[in-house]
């Protein structure tokens, strides 16, 4: 089913607003005060209604048309989000529209200052949710956003070439590690708070696999952050300071396709052939 324009989607979220699992009801219609977020992949809108105690806020979030050619999948991500929330690593799901590819959550506040222990206890917890999701096939992921990305105009020598060689060793490595569950997008725009703890959101990417993987791409996000240092302390015995500089390089090449695909440029300076050659030097 096609998604409708975003006016329509918003107006049936509202609508329903009977329907949200608040605890107490809502007793007025909501309304939207601003846009938290609009992306590549979804649109995130704060959303104010009273009930019987006062006025509350959520979060009505959308895919936006753009997230289907990212090869993105909503119901997987739904299906991750019900896993996570019932561990309290996850936004409350309130309300949920399968075919718009919509729902409401709960409001989190921004997290505030974040130590590498709280890190380490979120990513601890993740990785030991039970691992339903279907596997993290990067190569797909890496043909994919070949594809999308000439599809939109750009030459194949501004791309990282899915085919290179050592994409496929890196990729078979990462494969031979037992597979946890990942939310492979931990940066600091996705990490809020409930109480004391931590809380993930935009669990759109996650996904069974890499253990080292997933963290390679939240120590992208967090630069102060040893990455080698983090690794060990989250893995412990799994830990294989190859298989994280692997994963690191992996990220990046992914990434870079992934601007390109998404229409969105890198702020760093990096070439495709740069980025592989890095990664053959940890093969």
């Amino acid at each position: 089913m096609l998604v409708p324009p975003q006016d329509i989607l918003q107006n049936h979220a509202l609508e329903q607003f009977s329907a949200w699992a608040t605890d107490p009801p809502l007793t007025t219609k909501p309304q939207i005060t601003q846009t938290l977020n609009q992306g590549s992949s979804h649109t995130a809108m704060l959303v104010v209604a009273n009930d019987e105690t006062g006025t509350r806020s959520y979060i009505l979030r959308y895919c936006n048309q753009g997230s289907t050619p990212l090869g993105l999948s909503f119901r997987q991500e739904v299906a991750c989000m019900k896993l996570a929330q019932e561990r309290g690593l996850a936004p409350q799901v309130l309300w949920l529209d399968m075919d718009w590819q919509s729902m409401v959550i709960e409001f989190l506040a921004e997290s505030g200052p974040v130590s590498c222990e709280e890190l380490l206890a979120l990513v601890r917890s993740i990785h030991t949710l039970s691992p339903e999701l279907p596997p993290l096939n990067l190569q797909r992921q890496f043909e994919h956003y070949w594809h999308v990305a000439l599809e939109q105009g750009h030459s194949a020598s501004a791309l990282v070439n899915p085919q290179e060689p050592a994409l496929q060793f890196a990729i078979k490595a990462l494969e031979s590690e037992s597979p946890v569950t990942c939310h492979n997008d931990l940066t600091p725009p996705n990490i809020r708070r409930r109480g004391q703890n931590l809380v993930a959101i935009d669990w759109e990417y996650a996904a069974t696999g890499s253990p080292h993987f997933d963290i390679a791409t939240l120590c992208a996000g967090w630069p102060d952050i040893d990455a080698e240092t983090f690794a060990l302390e989250a893995l412990g015995g799994r830990f294989s300071a190859q298989l994280l500089r692997i994963a690191t390089h992996l990220y990046a090449t992914l990434n870079w396709n992934w601007h390109q695909a998404a229409g969105e440029s890198l702020s760093c300076l990096q070439s495709p052939k740069a980025l592989i050659h890095r990664l053959e030097a940890c093969l």
